[in-house]
Formats: structure tokens, C-alpha cells, sequence
């Protein structure tokens, strides 16, 4: 009920202040292994009802049949629109399970882009990289940006 009528924000945890203009804003509270963080599967929704209806609104706006879409730190979910036909989704995340419960994923691969910011896929393979709630978990988001324009085709959106 505390989702169903929210005003579609990610909650803070624990109240504690957002620190965008600190010394260094892309460090994590936690500097452990991320790897070894999603060693099991996290089956929860990262947005509440009413932010995942957004943001399925903008990708069935922005998204056009037929497109090669890449779902950036993806995990079971994609909130993609499920009337949006023959889209041609990949899944770059970190867990496994929780990638093959998604059944908006043709394919997946496992990828760390904090060890490694690098993006393994050919230079303009997709029409479309979509990252739902995820981008504040990159410790090196300028360098997988920077990729991610090499992996867009001309006019690709992200």
C-alpha cells in the first residue's frame, strides 16, 4: 500500500543524505566485491508500482518495434511494455538466476561493469541501451557512458 500511493521515488535507505557534490560522488558506502554482493539473487523491485508504470510509459514512447535493445544491469525485471512487438532485448547483469527469470530477455550475459566498465558487444549493435534504476550503482559511470556510445547505432537512444 506505502507503493501504491507514492510519488514514484526511490526511498533513501536509512534517511541518509545524497552526497552529489562530495569530493568523489560515484564512491559506494560499501566498497565490498560487487560481484560477490550479487552472488545470490535479489528478487525485489528497486521502484515502486507507479515509477515502474513511468518508466514502461517512456520506453513504449521512446521504443520502437523491432528494435535491438540492450537492458543495461538488468536483472528479473525490464519494465519494458508488454504491447511493444518484436523487440530484441539482451540483458547485461550480474546474477544468472535472476536474468533467466526475465522474460523480456532473448539472451543475457553476466558482466561486472564495475571491475570492468568495458561493454562486450560489437560498436553499433543496438538501436536502444535502457537502464532502469540502476545507474547509481556504477563506481566508473563516465567510462561505461563513454562505451555506450560506441555500442549505439547513429541515433540509438539512451
Amino acid at each position: 500500500m506505502a507503493t501504491e500511493n507514492s510519488p514514484g521515488m526511490q526511498a533513501r535507505l536509512n534517511e541518509m543524505p545524497f552526497d552529489f557534490l562530495g569530493t568523489y560522488p560515484f564512491r559506494r558506502q560499501s566498497e565490498t566485491d560487487t560481484t560477490e554482493f550479487y552472488r545470490n539473487q535479489r528478487v525485489v523491485y528497486h521502484i515502486d508500482q507507479k515509477a515502474g508504470g513511468h518508466v514502461r510509459d517512456i520506453y513504449g514512447r521512446l521504443l520502437k518495434p523491432g528494435s535491438k535493445v540492450l537492458d543495461l544491469m538488468s536483472s528479473w525485471v525490464s519494465h519494458l511494455p508488454d504491447d511493444l512487438p518484436d523487440l530484441d532485448v539482451t540483458g547485461l547483469g550480474m546474477n544468472a538466476e535472476e536474468l533467466m527469470a526475465n522474460p523480456a530477455l532473448a539472451r543475457f550475459v553476466i558482466h561486472d561493469l564495475n571491475a570492468s566498465p568495458e561493454l562486450p558487444f560489437d560498436d553499433q549493435g543496438f538501436d536502444a541501451v535502457i537502464c532502469t534504476s540502476s545507474v547509481e550503482y556504477l563506481i566508473r559511470p563516465i567510462e561505461v557512458f563513454s562505451d555506450i556510445a560506441c555500442i549505439l547505432k547513429p541515433g540509438g537512444i539512451l
